[in-house]
Formats: C-alpha cells, sequence, structure tokens
C-alpha cells in the first residue's frame, strides 16, 4: 500500500506482515511511544500485523511539538489511519489513556462512515461515563512535584522518573499528554455495535473493577471484561497471558 511519509510517521509497522489476516492499531499510554508494543510485532501469530501508534511529541518524533487539545488529536488521527482501514479488517488496542484515544477514534469513525475495528480492547482505562475524575489536575506542577504524582497515582518506580534520561526524553511528552488527557471531556452518545474487551489489574489503584466491567454499557455486541495479576503497567509482567486473552477474543488460533 503506497500511502504519503507522514501518515507513517503516525502508523508505524516495525514487522510488516502483507499477508497477515488482521491488523491490530496499539495505542501507547501517557508519555510512552510506539517501542512499548516492539516485542509484539514478532511474538503475536503471523496472521496478526502488529501497527503501533506514534504521537508527536516523542521517540521517532521527538522534534515536532505534541498535540496537546484532544478533539484536534482524533481528528488529525482518524484522517492519518484512515488509508490503513480499508484493506483488511482490524482492531484498536489501547492502555491507559491509550485506551481514552483508541475508544475515542472508534466513536469518530463511526460519525465518518469509516470501516470499524473487528473488535476494541480497552487496557487499564476506566470506563468514561462513569467519570468526571476528582482527581487534581498535575500537568501544571515543577518537575519535582509533578514525577511525584505520576509515581503516586499510577506506581511507576520513583527511582525510574528521577532519572536524567526520563527528564531529558520521556518527561516533556509526558506533561503534553497529561494535559491532554486533563482536558478531556466524555460526551454520551449511542453504545457502539462493536465486540469491546476490557482489561484491568488487580493491584491497579488507579481503575477500579467496577470500571472495568461497566465498559460493557458503551457496546452493543459482545463484552469480554477480564482482569490480571499486577499493577497499571501489567503488560510487560502478564505479556504471555495478554497474548492468550488478546487471541482468544479475536477468535485466532
Amino acid at each position: 500500500m503506497s500511502v504519503p511519509p507522514v501518515y507513517r510517521r503516525w502508523v508505524t509497522c516495525p514487522e510488516p506482515r502483507p499477508q497477515a489476516s488482521l491488523r491490530l492499531f496499539c495505542f501507547h499510554f501517557a508519555g510512552g511511544d510506539a517501542s512499548i508494543y516492539r516485542l509484539w510485532t514478532t511474538q503475536l501469530p503471523a496472521t496478526i500485523e502488529v501497527c503501533p501508534i506514534e504521537l508527536p511529541g516523542r521517540a521517532t518524533r521527538r522534534a515536532e511539538p505534541p498535540i496537546t487539545d484532544f478533539p484536534t488529536l482524533i481528528e488529525t488521527l482518524a484522517r492519518r489511519v484512515l488509508p490503513f482501514l480499508k484493506e483488511r479488517p482490524f482492531a484498536f488496542f489501547g492502555h491507559s489513556f491509550g485506551g481514552v484515544i483508541a475508544f475515542e477514534l472508534t466513536r469518530t469513525l463511526r460519525r465518518m462512515g469509516a470501516p470499524m475495528p473487528v473488535r476494541l480492547f480497552l487496557s487499564a482505562c476506566p470506563a468514561l461515563h462513569l467519570r468526571p475524575r476528582a482527581a487534581p489536575p498535575i500537568s501544571h506542577l515543577p518537575d519535582t512535584e509533578f514525577l511525584e504524582q505520576i509515581a503516586l497515582r499510577f506506581g511507576t518506580p520513583r527511582e525510574v522518573l528521577t532519572s536524567e534520561d526520563v527528564r531529558e526524553t520521556v518527561l516533556p511528552a509526558l506533561r503534553a499528554d497529561l494535559f491532554l488527557a486533563e482536558s478531556y471531556r466524555y460526551v454520551p452518545e449511542p453504545p457502539l455495535d462493536v465486540p469491546l474487551s476490557s482489561f484491568g489489574a488487580t493491584e491497579d489503584a488507579t481503575v477500579r473493577p467496577q470500571e472495568v466491567h461497566e465498559w460493557g454499557e458503551q457496546t452493543t455486541a459482545d463484552f469480554r471484561p477480564r482482569m490480571f495479576p499486577g499493577n497499571h503497567f501489567y503488560l510487560t509482567a502478564e505479556r504471555p497471558r495478554l497474548y492468550r486473552a488478546l487471541l482468544e477474543d479475536l477468535q485466532f488460533p
């Protein structure tokens, strides 16, 4: 498929699989980048082509200014992914704030009359219709206080957050993404006619089990909630179990 290079800055494909029967688009958490799904590209079956999304302001797009307005982000992202949605079936997987992006992108595609995912996977992401969240904003805080709040809320080890590498490479994107997340407002719409899987972690203090199960209100199709061991960032330690859940819900062998 021939698409302009600017589109491939958004939709990465580290392991192209032209014969794959499904594309899995993966959306990173706040402050993350496409590399968090690097192992997925080779460890999932050859029938799945993994396409991590890379937002501006990080990793390979570090020189680009991050987008800090949520509607602008979703509208731009919809235009960038659309050429990749027409060749074969696809699914969305979003972790934490990446889940918010995946969910709102799906609703935007519906309004556009565009192809829809065969399944929507939302991981460590609370059912958005249950909130606005009461947690005060933190994106404006000085670096030290900001990183301390990140550690408290998400369980990220403090030694990781205080490293010089994090301050130089991750902090700007993390702050921009938190500003984006804090400005997001849920607007009610009819439920999606898209199968939905909601994943949570037993020790995640930021997403309660009820908020995992309540995602069922957002679909008229099949709904499968699951809880995994671990905290908000259970993705790494529970990767094999997560792969099995993905394949089961996608009905892949």
